[in-house]
C-alpha cells in the first residue's frame, strides 16, 4: 500500500473522473487492497489490485457497485463487484473486510485507515 493513509486531492479527482458522477454517485471511497479465498475460502491471496476503492450507488440502474481506480496508472476502472441482495460484508479483522463473491469464492479489501466522502 503507498505510505500515505487517505486519498489525496489528485487522487479524489481521478476516482470521480472515472468512475464519473452524472449517472453514479461515490458514496465513500478509500485506498485498498484486494484479497480473494479460491478455492479454499480460507486461505486470502492477495489479487494483485491496489488503488482506490469507491462504494457507488448507480443513479439509472438503481444498483450499488464496489470499484476499484488505478490510481498509479491509466487503467481506468480494474476491478468492479456489484452488490447482490443478502451480501452480508464481514469485519474479519480492524480493515479487513470480506463477503462472499460468485462460485465460492470470497473477497476481502484491506482498507487504509480513513475514508473519504467525496
Amino acid at each position: 500500500m503507498p505510505s500515505q493513509s487517505t486519498l489525496d486531492a489528485s487522487a479524489k479527482t481521478k476516482v470521480k473522473n472515472v468512475i464519473g458522477t452524472s449517472s453514479n454517485k461515490i458514496q465513500f471511497a478509500a485506498l485498498a487492497r484486494i484479497y480473494y479465498a479460491y478455492p479454499d475460502t480460507k486461505k486470502w491471496s492477495y489479487a494483485g489490485l491496489q488503488g482506490g476503492l469507491a462504494f457507488v450507488s448507480n443513479n439509472t440502474t438503481k444498483s450499488l457497485h464496489f470499484r476499484m481506480v488505478d490510481l498509479d496508472g491509466t487503467r481506468g476502472v480494474i476491478w468492479e463487484h456489484e452488490l447482490y441482495d443478502g451480501l452480508v460484508l464481514n469485519q474479519d479483522r480492524t480493515f479487513f473486510l470480506s463477503f462472499e463473491g460468485d462460485v465460492s469464492c470470497r473477497f476481502s479489501f484491506y482498507l487504509s485507515c480513513i475514508h473519504d466522502n467525496l
